[in-house]
């Protein structure tokens, strides 16, 4: 079989594991988590006025309620979702699966009236198509330039939408196939407001895949392994790798190998940002002469990159991927919240100070983003040392269903304690209500 017949083939999966069902709504409540921030930022507000223009209905855009398209709710949650990087990381592949997936088929379910219960398997299942496709093509993939989940998430969010409108195995083929072909994004984007688009676009372009072959609309059978397809065209890897990844689908489940953000910023600053935290309260108010960070060797690479084309941070997204800054702004607030990414603190004399004083050394005993150390200097000559393995919200340190809800109520400020209460509770409760249960309450 193609590599789309034997994804269409497991789709058609009707009973999940009760842990993977459990594991697809934190992702949910995650997203919610990561979403509920940005309503205000400046990305969202341009793309939520030129996405709604036209006026639609249906579906909703999160947090402001407004009546839109299943395919315009679909761009702007999904650029809600991806604006503070405060959402989910699969770290294997370097990237946020979520993020196009759940928005196309959220805004699908609300608009259909359908069941929470098809929700969380749709949701499940076609993430773990993405993750397929992602496992295949990355690392290559990302190394030649490509946002991974720009280049994978119109596949799982066709899926998950195949999924919940009960699509036959032909027309999922089709839905499939389309999204392959038109998959996109490049990396040059992170820093600047086209990465939130480029997630946004994602999720309604494998909204419009599936819409597309439900309709009868057809694609290339083998627009992943074609001649010029998917694999040839975005990455470098061994076609061995197709068998053995599709090979695991349904037996082992990726999905439970995502991380969960505590801090709103990117995934290579969590380690840096808890190793400062955990060292801070000891430090008793002595000044740091210099920082120097262990870290994974591609870690050293990307904040070398950022910091050569930013140069000092000047918006609130550069602030997000400059681990440099992220470390300094935490250690001189003693946190790391939405705050320590904002004008007042990029531009913070004393934090741009700090952010020169901070090394970053490739420690090849660091095999992925989710450790690191650091020693550091203080100007009485004093120095101090912390390290971790895995930073609080990756698999190997999971975060507890109890901190995530907290998580949601300490960033959904907008709203009133009990909507939040209601929420959360509408989350866990998906199995026995109607996806419109949950939407009708994602508004300020």
């Amino acid at each position: 079989m193609t590599v789309s017949e034997t994804l269409a083939d497991f789709l058609q999966t009707e009973a999940l594991p009760d842990a993977v069902r459990h594991e697809a709504k934190r992702l949910i409540l995650n997203q919610l988590k990561a979403s509920v921030g940005g309503k205000d930022h400046p990305a969202i507000r341009i793309l939520h006025d030129w996405a709604t223009e036209g006026g639609g209905g249906g579906a909703t855009v999160h947090w402001y309620g407004t009546a839109a398209t299943p395919q315009q709710a679909a761009m702007v949650n999904g650029a809600l979702y991806e604006v503070l990087d405060f959402h989910d990381t699969y770290i294997p592949c370097f990237m946020h699966a979520v993020s196009a997936v759940l928005p196309a088929a959220l805004a699908l379910a609300e608009a259909r009236d359908l069941p929470g219960e098809r929700l969380v398997t749709a949701l499940a299942l076609g993430v773990e198509a993405e993750l397929a496709i992602a496992t295949i093509l990355m690392p290559s993939g990302y190394y030649r330039g490509g946002v991974p989940a720009g280049l994978t998430g119109g596949v799982g969010a066709a899926a998950a939408c195949s999924v919940l409108a009960g699509l036959d195995k032909a027309r999922t083929v089709h839905a499939l196939g389309i999204a392959m072909c038109t998959a996109f994004g490049l990396y040059a984007s992170v820093g600047s407001m086209t990465l939130s688009y480029i997630t946004g676009a994602t999720a309604r372009s494998g909204l419009a895949a599936f819409e597309l072959a439900e309709r009868g609309f057809t694609s290339a059978i083998t627009a992943f392994e074609g001649d010029r397809g998917m694999f040839q065209a975005l990455c470098d890897e061994d076609r061995a790798k197709i068998t053995p990844a599709l090979a695991t689908l349904g037996t082992e489940w990726r999905l439970a190998g995502q991380t969960y953000k505590v801090v709103p910023t990117e995934t290579i600053t969590h380690g840096p940002i808890e190793c400062v935290l955990a060292i801070r309260p000891r430090a008793a108010g002595r000044e740091v002469e210099r920082m120097a960070f262990k870290v994974n060797s591609l870690v050293q690479s990307i904040a070398d990159e950022r910091r050569e084309r930013f140069g000092v941070p000047n918006s609130e997204s550069e602030a997000t991927f400059d681990l440099r800054h992220c470390a300094a702004a935490a250690w001189l607030a003693g946190r790391f919240t939405t705050a320590e990414t904002a004008p007042a603190c990029y531009m913070d004399p004393a934090v741009l100070a700090l952010r020169d004083r901070i090394d970053l050394i490739a420690d090849p005993a660091r095999p992925t983003f989710e450790g690191c150390s650091v020693e550091l200097v203080f100007t009485d000559g004093s120095r101090d040392h912390h390290a971790i393995d895995h930073f609080l919200g990756t698999p190997g340190n999971r975060v507890p269903d109890e901190k995530l809800a907290a998580l949601f109520r300490q960033y959904a400020t907008v709203l009133p304690p009990d909507r939040c209460d209601a929420i959360i509770a509408a989350v866990w409760a998906l199995d026995d209500k109607p996806v419109r249960a949950l939407t009708a309450l994602l508004r300020t």
